[in-house]
């Protein structure tokens, strides 16, 4: 089952916090340490301590460093770490992902190319350590997903280099709109100060999904930040669990069958009770001729006991204007209800055998490579059973038999 996991972000998030929630949620901080030095260019020290904010029990991470304050870095020296670094290759993709996040926010907040923005509380190796450690972290754990909640927007201005500034830096805030990251505002939002750091930002748009999805859960780890607060607690959630996730489900299925996924396939219905049959017939030819992949009709029972059909069609994501369209100018109906499949497809060939009565076109199903249905075309049949005064059926069984005969020594079918 993949693992999957979900941020809480209940009182903010920045990038020592997530490390934090990874190591209550069972990261070793050797093992986060280790894998660190794989990019950091100078010793540096995690030390980890259990801590409350409100009634939540968290870890909390302090990143020991040697004095900086003559060791400031820029991009360059970012990617330089990056470039020199003995990480794997997916982690580099990851962290490079972040940093282009961060720096991008950084140049559109003040307004600057980005090679000429400067990086004030950023330039140092705590920005690396967090990117890098998030990153590592997940791998650590065995994530290969990461979903997110909504951030809290928080009240009040914050401090920084350049002065006072809102609650969201203004990096922070290109992120959010940038990414489109859902912010929730609500009476219990965190009090002044930041909540939300540009490092916590940029790992979360670019690591996270906001999608809903649903997990069987194995463990939770929180981070606290540094701040004490508890109106919400100073702290992200990190839970940790295996997918239950509709789609992962669909794709194991297909896998274990051998057959294909399609996800992009919408499924669009209406019912009807005042149409006629050639009407409902003329309508369904129109939803064909449109691009529809099937269409068909189910009889129902309607209010004041009137009889009535569900009309429905099945059409691609790229096609649904034109079906959806095609109901409305050839039916009666005054609404349509439209939602997303998955569907399992099993691979298909349609090739020509000839037999007595001509020749036939056959439709193949094949599953893992293998042939394991032969369906004559019934258009193919229906002609030559008019042309030669015989029974569909016999021209079907000879399309089948003729097939089978022509097929080379290593196919194999089952119908």
């Amino acid at each position: 089952m993949p693992r999957i996991a979900y941020l809480d972000i209940i009182g903010g998030i920045s990038g020592d916090m997530l490390m934090s929630a990874m190591l209550d949620a069972g990261v070793s901080r050797r093992d986060l340490e280790r894998e660190l030095t794989k990019i950091v260019p100078r010793p540096f020290q995690l030390i980890a301590n259990k801590t409350t904010r409100g009634a939540i029990t968290a870890t909390h991470l302090d990143v020991r460093l040697p004095d900086e304050s003559a060791h400031r870095l820029d991009w360059q020296d970012f990617e330089n770490c990056i470039e020199t670094s003995k990480l794997p290759d997916q982690d580099l993709d990851k962290i490079r992902a972040i940093f282009h996040c961060l720096r991008t926010a950084e140049a559109e907040a003040h307004n600057a190319p980005e090679a000429n923005t400067h990086l004030h509380e950023l330039g140092s190796l705590d920005t690396l350590i967090d990117i890098a450690g998030a990153v590592i972290g997940l791998r650590l754990l065995g994530v290969e997903s990461l979903h997110a909640s909504s951030i809290p927007a928080s009240t009040g201005m914050s401090a920084s280099s350049h002065g006072k500034t809102a609650s969201f830096a203004p990096a922070t805030m290109a992120i959010i709109k940038k990414h489109q990251i859902p912010v929730r505002v609500s009476a219990t939002n965190p009090p002044a100060g930041e909540s939300i750091t540009p490092t916590g930002a940029s790992i979360v748009a670019s690591l996270a999904e906001f999608n809903p999805t649903t997990m069987t859960l194995e463990t939770v780890g929180y981070g606290a930040g540094t701040r004490n607060t508890d109106t919400p607690p100073n702290v992200v959630g990190l839970w940790i669990g295996g997918s239950n996730d509709k789609g992962s489900l669909v794709e194991r299925t297909a896998a274990n069958i051998g057959v294909e996924t399609q996800s992009d396939v919408m499924l669009i219905e209406t019912n009807l009770d005042d149409m006629t049959g050639e009407e409902l017939a003329y309508g369904m030819k129109m939803l064909f001729d449109v691009g529809a992949i099937d269409v068909w009709a189910t009889p129902i029972q309607m209010k004041k006991s009137r009889p009535g059909v569900i009309l429905s069609a099945i059409a691609n994501q790229q096609d649904l204007t034109r079906v959806s369209s095609a109901f409305f100018k050839h039916t009666s109906t005054l609404g349509i209800r439209i939602r997303q499949l998955d569907r399992l497809v099993a691979d298909r060939e349609i090739c020509s055998v000839q037999t007595e009565y001509g020749p036939i076109r056959v439709k193949l199903r094949k599953v893992n490579g293998t042939v394991t249905q032969i369906a004559p075309e019934y258009d193919d049949c229906a002609n030559a059973a008019t042309n030669y005064g015989v029974p569909i059926s016999e021209i079907a069984e000879a399309a089948r038999t003729a097939f089978n005969q022509t097929k080379s020594p290593n196919q194999h079918h089952g119908d």
